[in-house]
């Protein structure tokens, strides 16, 4: 299966291009990030791989949103279309094609204060831990922050009160410390700058 996964992620850059500018660099991270955390966790790398790379091509049917509950929802049933649309190209087994279109159209349910689903599944828990963690990478940092308009200790702030961390805290003993050691890191960069 790992050569599809190349091919998927050609037919969807397309959307991604219509859609929001971070989303390349945001979904090239988590593919990388994905296959590390398949390798140490016990999660199965043909629902997550599909999942993260699909995940957001809503965004090129229905235009850009970050943190607006309605427009969440539709990226998401867009997304739940296109995603099948593209595994099918691929001949993805179809018992697969089901669970990532059910996923993809929950994946952001956490804005609606659903966080059960993350809880409940290594899968869909692990997607959305990298999901988040995207924030705490140079990149994503830079990128929420601006689209945001917060001060890099604002950012800060905000990525450590999201209900994340809060209600629905990391699937995996991976992915916790890698989103500690990006924190730290822009902590740091924050101190230096700040001084």
């Amino acid at each position: 299966m790992e050569e599809i996964y190349p091919k998927i992620w050609e037919l969807a850059k397309s959307y991604y291009l219509k859609g929001r500018p971070m989303d390349i660099d945001h979904v090239e991270w988590m593919m990388e990030q994905a296959k590390v955390l398949c390798q140490k966790e016990d999660i199965d790398k043909t629902l997550l791989m599909p999942l993260v790379i699909l995940h957001d091509v809503g965004y090129g049917e229905t235009g850009p949103a970050y943190f607006e509950k309605d427009l969440k929802k539709d990226h998401m049933i867009a997304g739940k279309k296109i995603s099948r649309e593209i595994l099918e190209k691929v001949n993805y087994p179809e018992d697969k094609i089901k669970i990532i279109e059910n996923y993809i159209s929950i994946h952001d349910n956490w804005i609606y204060g659903e966080y059960e689903i993350y809880k409940e599944n290594n899968t869909i828990g692990s997607f959305s831990d990298l999901d988040y963690m995207w924030m705490a990478t140079p990149k994503g940092f830079e990128a929420v922050r601006k689209i945001i308009h917060k001060s890099k200790k604002e950012m800060i702030e905000f990525i450590m009160s999201c209900d994340k961390l809060k209600y629905y805290s990391f699937v995996t003993k991976t992915a916790k410390e890698l989103f500690e050691k990006y924190m730290s890191e822009r902590k740091k960069e924050t101190d230096i700058e700040l001084n």
